[in-house]
């Protein structure tokens, strides 16, 4: 008699009850974001951008406002962690995530512009001063050629101080964020500097690396230069309950593994163009595509874990997968390499991503339609003015 084969009846039901709550979780996030967020998120782009148009010295002006307008996407994002925030905060958790992604996003623009170790190390002390109300302000530009900057940079670290401090437990969070906006200034100091021939990036996450052994250099580099654990630290700090051992917790769950696939995905978009400009690359070290695609699917499998241990676990990989998403859909993303790793990551992440790579994609054909329409001729009929 032949036997037949078994069916995990139970690990069925389970697996489909998992999903049933994940896409509930997608039905109740989509137009929370859509609908409270990202307004919020558009209004304070908008003011950034004003405060930008009034800087006075006009490289400096332009570093800024070319950043907020390349990396729009990335303040929406960051914005994307205030649906882990307690509902009557969430308009402060949101300002404060832009603020910070805006600034993180300056200071990258003024450190490639002038990559010395110490410049950069003196500009992303601004990283700390935002999440740190006793770290003084005011010279951060000492090392620069350019400084008069009308006071924009001062108002990033004071918007974030502002809107961090006012959430109810800070003080629960202090030690994590400061943890990460230090680790984080260091480690893009570092590879800013790598532009003037300062290789010290390998030695120092090499070292810093040791209590990770199963991550390469460039990974825990990676990791180290992301911010995305401070958005989720400061999500949780809006909960009147978090203790320090809940924000210690969400620090280690996305730290190192969230955080490296975070920005190794930004690599991935950017790979083409580094390969063009010889800007270092992270995921250009794994030697081949092939070699990337299977490496990032790994820790893309690790990072879903490590968050699936959180209290809220399903928002935080709903989030997990709405960050790859939105790598994957990037107008830089159709090259080779990423074709590749989309395909690996896509099947780590699971089905959640799905819906994303669908909003996306529709969010980004409806922008290029509009785009085509402000270009379109005149009518037939009419002539612009101008023409003969």
């Amino acid at each position: 008699m032949t036997d037949l084969p078994v069916t995990d009846t139970a690990g069925q039901r389970c697996s489909s009850s998992s999903d049933r709550r994940s896409l509930l979780t997608l039905l109740w996030a989509t137009p929370l974001y859509w609908l409270r967020i990202f307004p919020a998120v558009t209004r304070e782009l908008r003011r950034w951008q004003s405060l930008a148009q009034q800087i006075p010295d006009p490289q400096l002006r332009a570093l800024a406002l070319a950043k907020l307008s390349d990396e729009r996407a990335s303040a929406e994002g960051a914005a994307a962690f205030a649906i882990l925030a307690a509902r009557r905060r969430r308009l402060r958790v949101t300002r404060a995530c832009v603020a910070f992604e805006v600034l993180y996003d300056y200071l990258d623009a003024l450190g490639e512009a002038h990559p010395t170790l110490a410049n950069n190390r003196r500009l992303h002390a601004a990283l700390t001063a935002a999440v740190d109300a006793d770290h003084a302000l005011g010279a951060f530009y000492d090392l620069h050629p350019h400084s008069d900057d009308g006071g924009y940079l001062d108002a990033l670290v004071l918007a974030c101080r502002t809107d961090l401090g006012a959430l109810p437990n800070t003080s629960a969070v202090a030690s994590q964020l400061r943890e990460i906006a230090l680790r984080s200034g260091e480690a893009q100091s570092r590879n800013h500097a790598t532009l003037t021939g300062d290789d010290r990036l390998r030695d120092w996450a090499s070292d810093a690396a040791a209590d990770w052994p199963e991550l390469e250099w460039f990974e825990f580099a990676a990791g180290a230069g992301s911010p995305l654990g401070v958005f989720a630290l400061v999500a949780v700090a809006s909960h009147p309950r978090t203790s320090g051992p809940d924000a210690a917790a969400v620090a280690d769950a996305y730290f190192p593994w969230v955080a490296a696939l975070h920005w190794l995905m930004e690599s991935v978009v950017d790979h083409a163009d580094d390969l063009r400009t010889g800007n270092p690359s992270y995921v250009a070290r794994y030697g081949s595509g092939q070699a990337a695609a299977d490496r990032l699917a790994v820790v893309a499998a690790r990072s879903a874990r490590d968050l699936a241990a959180l209290p809220h676990q399903r928002r935080h990989r709903l989030l997990l997968a709405g960050m790859v998403a939105l790598n994957l859909v990037h107008d830089d993303a159709r090259h080779e390499l990423a074709r590749g790793v989309a395909t690996t990551v896509r099947a780590a992440i699971g089905p959640a991503i799905a819906p994303f790579l669908v909003m996306l994609r529709a969010r980004g054909a409806a922008k290029q339609l509009r785009r085509f329409r402000r270009r379109r001729p005149a009518a037939a009929g009419s002539r612009p003015h101008g023409r003969r």
